[in-house]
């Protein structure tokens, strides 16, 4: 009887053992993981979003709703959405760190005197927003993005601004 007690303290003994070695090879393993994760992505916004086709997608994506909404009618009239989504995507990959160089005007000039509201500019922002999560952008992306375009918001919004530039021929 008393060999049998041995066993039974010997075979916990053991077991408490090998217990310990897997927790603190989990814990370790869980660390080691964490140290990996924790490394800075060097690649640029272009390349973490996707590069140009997720940019197109996205853009496309952004034009064609806003377009077809009531707060993106008026301020889309009359402008060819095809050379605007161009610009846009040549602009966002620029923006991004991506092999593009945008040629278009900038954004005061190119909104000058189209009256665009708090609202319509809202409404494309929430547009670009639903866009960049349809297409798979991440949220640390979309946040860098917004960030970016932020401050081009005060020379497109000029509904009710005193400082508006001189109308433009869109073509």
């Amino acid at each position: 009887m008393n060999t049998k007690y041995c066993d039974d303290s010997n075979t916990t003994l053991r077991s408490s053992k090998l217990t310990r070695m897997l927790l603190v090879t989990a814990i370790l393993a869980g660390a080691l993981s964490a140290c990996v994760n924790l490394a800075p992505d060097t690649r640029s916004l272009y390349e973490r979003m996707g590069g140009e086709p997720v940019i197109t997608a996205v853009v496309s994506d952004m034009i064609d709703h806003h377009a077809a909404s009531p707060d993106g009618q008026r301020s889309f009239a009359n402008v060819k959405l095809k050379r605007l989504e161009k610009h846009i995507v040549e602009q966002f990959c620029a923006l991004t760190g991506g092999p593009c160089a945008y040629a278009g005007d900038d954004m005061r000039l190119a909104h000058g005197g189209l009256e665009i509201t708090e609202r319509e500019f809202t409404t494309l922002v929430q547009a670009l927003r639903e866009a960049l999560a349809a297409n798979g952008v991440g949220e640390r992306e979309k946040n860098e993005l917004l960030r970016m375009l932020a401050p081009m918001k005060r020379d497109i919004v000029t509904a009710g601004s005193s400082a508006r530039a001189a109308p433009q021929v869109r073509s």
